[in-house]
């Protein structure tokens, strides 16, 4: 009986080395994961304040596209008042000849 109890014990020392071992190799496993995680989140962090300043840079660019706009049609609406003007300046000269 004490043989079958050495050989016994052996096995469960055996399984609790091995346990051991596992948990270990898990630690050690979770510790990369934690710190994948935490890489992960700044690259989040990161990128989104990169969207941040690029919503910002994008709303800055439709503004001075509204601008332009307004620049340009004020200086087509110029032009046609212009030509209007010289148009009717015509009319009147030959108005004025007859």
């Amino acid at each position: 009986m004490n043989a079958e109890m050495n050989n016994l014990l052996m096995r469960v020392e055996t399984r609790v080395r091995q346990l051991i071992l596992k948990h270990r190799e898990l630690q050690a496993e979770k510790k990369r994961l934690e710190e994948k995680i935490t890489a992960l989140h700044q690259e989040i962090d990161s990128l989104e304040e990169k969207n941040r300043l690029l919503q910002r840079q994008y709303d800055h660019l439709k503004m001075a596209k509204y601008i332009d706009m307004a620049d340009s049609s004020t200086k087509d609406l110029r032009g046609q008042i212009r030509k209007m003007v010289r148009d009717i300046d015509q009319c009147v000269a030959l108005l004025k000849a007859e």
